[in-house]
């Protein structure tokens, strides 16, 4: 055998060790064995899926908080505009009186169009009342303010598009491993296993979230689906959550993140249920040790084993 086939033959051992630790049950968790399952290029593509949405969700956040410092911006523009208007009339006092010093660096600040042109306030202050020193602390603040807020929207637009960029490379790379597959969002044609939803046995707002994840068996898997012709597992939460009024991130990390910690003992229907060590799929607890989930590629919403694959944590939103 030649000898550069040994470090392809250790780097393929390599990684198959990486994905059977990957996919190892945890200590005390359910085999993921124990009954049959997406498999592992079908659970990776669902890693890929679940880090689109986490992308997803820093674009939206990276989004409001630009729509947040534009608004800023128009409120900082508009206390601008006050702030020349008092300058203006300190100018014309001082003209009627004849105090030609002020005047000059009145008329400088009011010929100020942005932070390089401001005048040095330590010379001004030195010259004017305590009055005038107020007015215009008060704009060549405001004008320092107005230039930090366009310097964070110029980041956050350099961070948006690099975001966007990266959203398309992760799509790019859904749809190239969905054909790798060859599979479809209509790919199986199997019936989803139905059940009429039970009476009701949680508070309102978690009966209300599981009632809407019972209406959606049978809906097709889509990835980044957030319904209502298709869902994947954080979609599906986030979607009978909002029926709540309660609103959850679309990506399964982040929702854990954002619910309180329920001990299996402790669980009802309407928690959410967390799976794996990377926390990359979420089900909603439906009771009677069962789930409703979103379950991959080629799949229809529906009910499963709560253990049907290894249990993470649990956690109850509001």
């Amino acid at each position: 055998m030649p000898t550069t086939a040994w470090p392809r033959r250790a780097a393929a051992l390599a990684a198959g060790m990486t994905v059977a630790l990957a996919l190892a049950p945890l200590p005390g968790r359910a085999d993921p064995t124990a009954e049959p399952g997406p498999g592992t290029a079908a659970e990776q593509l669902e890693i890929v899926v679940e880090q689109y949405n986490n992308l997803r969700e820093e674009l939206r956040e990276t989004q409001a908080r630009a729509a947040a410092i534009h608004a800023e911006m128009v409120q900082l523009q508009r206390a601008i505009d006050t702030h020349r208007a008092e300058i203006s009339q300190l100018a014309a006092r001082a003209y009627r009186v004849g105090d030609v010093r002020s005047l000059s660096f009145l008329g400088a600040l009011i010929s100020m169009r942005n932070r390089d042109d401001l005048v040095d306030p330590l010379i001004i202050l030195d010259r004017l009342t305590r009055e005038r020193q107020r007015v215009v602390t008060g704009l060549t603040e405001t004008y320092a303010r107005l230039a930090a807020a366009r310097d964070t929207v110029r980041t956050l637009a350099a961070r948006q598009r690099s975001q966007e960029r990266q959203l398309a490379a992760r799509r790019l790379a859904i749809e190239s491993e969905l054909t790798r597959l060859g599979r479809s969002p209509r790919g199986d044609d199997r019936p989803a296993e139905t059940a009429p939803p039970p009476a009701a046995s949680a508070p309102g707002a978690a009966n209300q979230a599981v009632r809407f994840a019972y209406a959606q068996l049978g809906t097709w898997y889509r990835w980044g689906g957030e319904g209502p012709d298709g869902y994947d597992c954080s979609g599906l939460t986030m979607a009978a959550w909002a029926t709540a009024g309660i609103r959850l991130p679309h990506n399964a990390a982040r929702q854990w993140r954002a619910v309180s910690r329920v001990s299996p003992a402790a669980r009802i229907p309407g928690d959410l249920v967390f799976y794996y060590r990377d926390l990359h799929h979420v089900a909603i607890y439906v009771g009677h040790g069962k789930i409703i989930h979103a379950p991959g590629t080629g799949r229809r919403v529906r009910i499963d084993r709560v253990d049907y694959q290894p249990v993470h944590s649990y956690g109850r939103p509001g």
